[in-house]
């Protein structure tokens, strides 16, 4: 069952897998997408209000925030412009 979950999530890519299907319904894109998951695997919705923010069973989504820039801030840090205290 988690294989298939995943599988499906993976349509949506890392960061449609992480949102609730709330959220996917209110992009015409994404509703789309949840659509055609739901036509195949209907208790998708369920499982995904239980494990979208599970890591082990929800594989494809990502915690990453993709406006994190860690170049910049490692290169603050050793220049002594930004320390961890």
């Amino acid at each position: 069952l988690r294989k298939k979950y995943n599988i499906a999530n993976k349509t949506l890519s890392s960061t449609g897998a992480g949102l609730t299907a709330m959220e996917l319904r209110e992009n015409l894109e994404m509703k789309s997408l949840l659509d055609k998951i739901l036509d195949t695997f209907p208790c998708w919705e369920d499982l995904h209000s239980f494990w979208r923010m599970n890591p082990p069973y929800n594989t494809v989504f990502s915690t990453a925030n993709p406006s994190q820039d860690f170049a910049m801030e490692a290169q603050q840090f050793f220049s002594g412009e930004k320390s961890t205290v």
